[in-house]
């Protein structure tokens, strides 16, 4: 299947240096990247200034439900079927490539209990151009299988709990030499621990952590307006101190309660439902993974026109407490429940 690219794409002028990068189109712009590293260009101009986003940059994909694990706070739906079988994932997959998306980032429920797993990374490697990154829990991570993807995932994404052995599984990662970054949900009870929680990873090797928000009712794990503004001190603080010896990022869900945070792009939206949807477990389409609007989906082309003709829809609040684009987050409805 040839991909469905604007012919016009390859004929705009770019630095030599980055003419080898996959071209994506975004409203306005030109984005060029590079699966391997994860280099992002973005490029704008007069030459850039008609083109238009023509699919999801991202598509989060639920390969299976089930989990070695079991977080009470956890947005997934304990119900759900796990659907997917290694054969109708790759196809759906390369399909979405063809139409354009550059990145699948695999999630779940846990993507290492998929039967093979990483004989499905290693497909989509060789047979698509499509960037491949997924999150663990790391429990069922070893040395073996990241020898056996080695080189051919954009990033590994480890997320860090009480209970999953994180330190040995950064230091496993940093002596793989794997491309990693790690999730770190940021509660009222873990506030206190940020500085030392962040300065331990950077010693064991961590390069890129991700601070995340809670999306949910339970609003005892939300943050104050007190703690937002204690959060984005610290934040300052930590950034000025570790300079080049890691990265802290803040995931889309913060919206504005981070304003004045350094931002690599400026943007008034979270982009759910537009540059990244949600494919579930069970073959459902999602703006994002805490949104109660789901679309079961036929194949990649149904998701396609579905994402074309359903912004309206896709571009809606979620009604969980936390979503950006809720009036006051939504947290005001958590605190009366």
């Amino acid at each position: 299947m040839a991909t469905v690219l604007q012919p016009e794409l390859e004929s705009i002028a770019v630095p030599e240096a980055l003419s080898k990068l996959r071209r994506f189109p975004m409203d306005r712009t030109l984005l060029l990247f590079d699966r391997d590293s994860g280099l992002n260009a973005l490029c704008e101009g007069p030459e850039t200034a008609h083109l238009r986003l023509m699919a999801p940059r991202v598509v989060q994909f639920g390969i299976t439900n089930r989990c070695n694990l079991a977080c009470t706070f956890c947005s997934r739906d304990l119900t759900a079927d796990s659907a997917w079988t290694f054969d109708s994932a790759f196809t759906f997959l390369a399909e979405l490539a063809n139409w354009g998306v550059l990145e699948v980032a695999f999630g779940g429920g846990e993507p290492w209990l998929f039967p093979d797993f990483a004989d499905l990374i290693n497909r989509l490697y060789d047979q698509t151009p499509l960037a491949i990154n997924f999150t663990t829990n790391g429990l069922a991570l070893s040395a073996a299988k990241l020898s056996q993807i080695r080189g051919k995932y954009g990033q590994i994404r480890l997320s860090l709990y009480d209970n999953n052995d994180w330190r040995q599984k950064v230091a496993m990662l940093v002596q793989a030499e794997a491309r990693f970054g790690v999730n770190y949900l940021v509660t009222p009870m873990r506030l206190a621990q940020l500085e030392k929680t962040v300065f331990e990873l950077t010693s064991l090797g961590c390069r890129d952590i991700l601070l995340l928000s809670y999306n949910g009712a339970d609003h005892t794990m939300h943050l104050s307006t007190d703690e937002n503004a204690d959060l984005r001190r610290r934040i300052a603080v930590l950034a000025k101190i570790l300079q080049n010896q890691c990265q802290l990022k803040l995931d889309v869900c913060w919206g504005e309660r981070m304003a004045g945070v350094d931002r690599l792009f400026e943007k008034n939206d979270c982009g759910a439902g537009r540059e990244f949807i949600v494919l579930t477990s069970e073959k459902q389409l999602q703006p994002c993974s805490f949104h109660q609007l789901k679309i079961p989906v036929v194949d990649a082309k149904h998701v396609m026109d579905l994402w074309h003709n359903n912004q309206e829809h896709l571009h809606k609040a979620s009604v969980l407490p936390g979503c950006a684009r809720l009036t006051d987050y939504g947290l005001a409805l958590a605190e009366q429940q």
